[in-house]
């Protein structure tokens, strides 16, 4: 892998068609947290039942399964900013729709529903799309410090966004929220109007949408690296991620601190992805070397069995930091070596494949950790899940990429 320029912590901002589009996102994510805590409010205000949100955290996790995939197809067959456009007026349409129920005291709970099933479609079809248009806006050398800084745009708005709803929410109603999501999309609208990329790579003979996907299909299989790369990632979701979930466990029954700590919990892994999205941005030189990515992973794997067997809050929130750093710049190393090594005409499809093994199994990932805790206990759930992700992830990242160096 090509060495990496080292040019400073925001270096792809210098890039005009990477400023904006980077900048109106993060305003954008803004206004999607805040649409999605609104919701989540909304719906338990309308039922009063936990299980009406299991259901509906289900039902966006099987609309982000069945569509990721689609969408990286779309990005590799049709104009990726034209694709973009037709997203963004999709999402905002829902969104006013959504406000205009709740202003009019018209909105029911199966509105709830249909209209996070259309969001959650857009956005299984925006990721695949964004991820493929990320590396024709920078050059070659500073594209680990954009999909570095890509990251902070999810997860700085992860921070702001809750806050403002929490702050504004008295003053401009549920509603308000959802109408300041609706402008928010207006901003990416306008980013992507002024953008100019360059036109798709086709692949050659290309057919039917399933060929397509067989094709797709056949080229990440004849890609040992990014194979690998990609069933790394399914593992470090499944198991390194599902911690997430568990969460309001610790909160209430191991570490004893309530829904205010709680939010402390949840708030750290979110903090840590800042701090680790600003230092592998500012390092700009790094390679994603087999003993680097083993070693992370490692690491990783240690530290949340340390958060998994410890009782000190102070402690716990520390160390939830330090994985949300780990986890961030070991999956941006991760999509920087796919991005690097894939083909322009199947970038699309390998962003769809990519964009599955994150946000699709992420969801899953929770789902068994859940049931382990049923079985067990929480901190054995998140200690077997460390551990399966140590030694698999290890026979796949280190024996497999040993054996292509050697």
């Amino acid at each position: 892998m090509n060495d990496l320029k080292t040019t400073g912590a925001f270096s792809a901002l210098r890039y005009p068609d990477y400023f904006w589009f980077w900048s109106s996102y993060f305003v954008s994510n803004v206004g999607s947290w805040m649409q999605s805590i609104a919701m989540g409010w909304l719906l338990f205000e309308l039922t009063a039942s936990p299980l009406y949100l299991g259901l509906f955290s289900s039902l966006r996790m099987v609309m982000l399964l069945s569509f990721f995939i689609i969408g990286g197809i779309l990005s590799d067959r049709i104009d990726r900013r034209r694709a973009m456009l037709w997203i963004q007026f999709i999402a905002a349409g829902t969104s006013l729709i959504l406000a205009l129920l709740v202003s009019t005291h018209a909105i029911q709970v199966w509105h709830i529903f249909v209209l996070g099933a259309v969001t959650s479609t857009t956005w299984a079809f925006e990721q695949p799309v964004r991820q493929a248009l990320l590396p024709q806006l920078v050059p070659r050398d500073v594209l680990v410090n954009a999909l570095a800084l890509n990251a902070v745009t999810w997860n700085g708005a992860g921070l702001l966004g809750p806050s403002l709803v929490g702050i504004s929410v008295g003053t401009i109603g549920i509603d308000g929220c959802f109408y300041v999501n609706v402008v928010s999309y207006l901003a990416v609208v306008a980013a992507l109007i002024r953008l100019r990329v360059p036109a798709n790579v086709q692949e050659p003979g290309r057919g039917t949408v399933v060929q397509s996907l067989l094709g797709g299909f056949r080229y990440v299989r004849g890609e040992p690296v990014i194979f690998t790369f990609l069933v790394v990632s399914a593992i470090f979701n499944i198991f390194g991620r599902s911690y997430v979930t568990l969460l309001p466990v610790f909160a209430k029954d191991v570490l004893h601190v309530g829904a205010s700590g709680f939010g402390f919990l949840a708030a750290g892994p979110g903090l840590g992805t800042i701090f680790g999205s600003l230092t592998l941005a500012s390092l700009g030189r790094v390679e994603a070397k087999r003993w680097l990515m083993v070693s992370m992973l490692v690491a990783f794997a240690v530290v949340l069995c340390g958060f998994a067997v410890g009782r000190n809050f102070s402690i716990a929130v520390a160390l939830l930091v330090v994985i949300g750093a780990l986890s961030t710049v070991f999956e941006t190393l991760l999509s920087t070596s796919i991005q690097l090594r894939v083909e322009e005409s199947f970038r699309g499809r390998v962003s769809g494949f990519y964009g599955l093994t994150g946000g699709g199994l992420r969801e899953f990932g929770g789902m068994q950790a859940g049931f382990v805790a049923e079985w067990s206990s929480a901190p054995t759930a998140i200690v077997a899940g460390a551990l399966v992700l140590a030694v698999v992830g290890y026979m796949f990242l280190g024996a497999r990429l040993k054996r292509r160096a050697s």
